[in-house]
């Protein structure tokens, strides 16, 4: 269990690194959106099974406009729903390629 120190030692690194993400390029926070998500083991299985669908990632603009919001990003790491609906927007928009 974490002690208030810890706790409130979390909360100053937390508001700091979002003031640094704040003030981030729109393509620098796409990145590191982008980077965020290829951690996770959903999308590592994703890219394995259709490698094309990182270069449609990195360069439709659709895509990196969703990846460019935060809280999109967030809801995509933790809903299941959500990485549905990211899948299906991915293969529509490879389908129209």
């Amino acid at each position: 269990m974490k002690t208030n120190e810890d706790v409130v030692w979390d909360i100053i690194k937390y508001f700091f690194s979002y003031l640094r993400y704040l003030t981030l390029s729109k393509e620098e926070k796409i990145e590191i959106n982008i980077c965020l998500i290829k951690d996770k083991y959903w999308f590592q299985e994703l890219m394995i099974a259709e490698p094309s669908k990182l270069k449609l990632i990195e360069e439709d603009e659709e895509i990196r406009r969703y990846l460019s919001s935060r809280k999109m990003v967030r809801k995509l790491q933790g809903d299941k729903e959500e990485r549905q609906r990211f899948k299906g927007i991915l293969n529509d928009r490879l389908n129209c390629y």
